[in-house]
């Protein structure tokens, strides 16, 4: 039997940042911004949760000011992208979600200006030259979830999520581990989906992921335009500690995080970087 929570919101919008300056750096996955909208639909006995998210992610090498490709650490790279997904809530606690996005690297990302525009406004620091960044190409993903909960007691839950991405920009696939204490129910917290409870939630979990294609390190799967290219690790993890808010129509999660090595040339062993997440009831 399905099981519909109606006490969550049935539209909202969500504008989610990612950025490592809260740690004094500037290198690596340096930013990603998501701006989406989410939906609830039910159909006969099934709940679903649709949403579309336009996204850009940049990747930069540490030494910033160097002009010299062949001393970088990490590639320039940027990705803008088109997402829409539907996720099938099968119970309170496992759900499957399925969808693709299409999107573009290269100068169309216009990862360039909105790092350099950023430095203009915000830091006041130089332009960065971007020199061999990953070339324009269009990218089309599938994206594939499933998600399994476990109720340990009242408000506390073990959490396991598989995922994988496939298509012209990574092929990859993951699982996410986690123990969730709150009130919320688990997509409230992964998604930030809004919920009637204003008590404060807490999340600490891992993302352990295998890679065998990863443009942004690698270049095209079908052709060697890329000036830059370095080997990618295969295997890679993320620790994540975070808490979720609502405060009437706002709700905030904020989440650290800390990453392995995408490649091996990087001179850090970890890399952190803050998600903050702010969704707002619509209706």
């Amino acid at each position: 039997m399905v099981i519909i929570n109606p006490s969550y919101s049935q539209k909202q919008v969500n504008l989610d940042v990612d950025n490592d300056l809260y740690f004094d750096r500037d290198f690596y996955y340096s930013s990603g911004i998501f701006l989406s909208y989410t939906s609830t639909k039910y159909k006969e006995v099934n709940f679903f949760i649709d949403n579309f998210k336009l996204g850009q992610l940049i990747y930069t090498p540490s030494s910033r000011y160097e002009t010299d490709p062949n001393k970088y650490d990490y590639p320039y790279s940027g990705y803008l992208f088109l997402e829409a997904t539907r996720q099938l809530n099968i119970s309170d606690y496992s759900s499957f979600t399925l969808g693709g996005n299409i999107g573009i690297t290269g100068d169309a990302s216009l990862a360039k200006g909105m790092q350099n525009l950023y430095h203009d406004m915000v830091l006041n620091l130089p332009h960065l030259e971007w020199k061999s960044q990953m070339p324009q190409e269009l990218q089309i993903n599938l994206v594939v979830k499933f998600f399994k909960g476990f109720n340990l007691q009242d408000n506390i839950n073990f959490t396991t999520e598989f995922y994988s991405r496939l298509g012209t920009y990574q092929i990859m696939a993951g699982m996410n581990i986690g123990l969730l204490i709150g009130e919320l129910q688990w997509f409230s917290l992964s998604n930030n989906i809004i919920n009637q409870s204003n008590n404060l939630s807490f999340y600490v979990g891992t993302s352990q992921e295998y890679y065998l294609h990863d443009y942004k390190l690698e270049g095209s799967l079908f052709n060697e335009n890329a000036e830059l290219t370095m080997l990618s690790n295969k295997y890679r993890n993320t620790i994540e500690v975070g808490f979720q808010k609502r405060f009437n129509k706002l709700q905030v999660l904020t989440t650290f995080n800390s990453m392995s090595k995408d490649n091996d040339l990087q001179r850090t062993p970890r890399h952190p970087f803050l998600k903050i997440s702010l969704s707002y009831q619509l209706n």
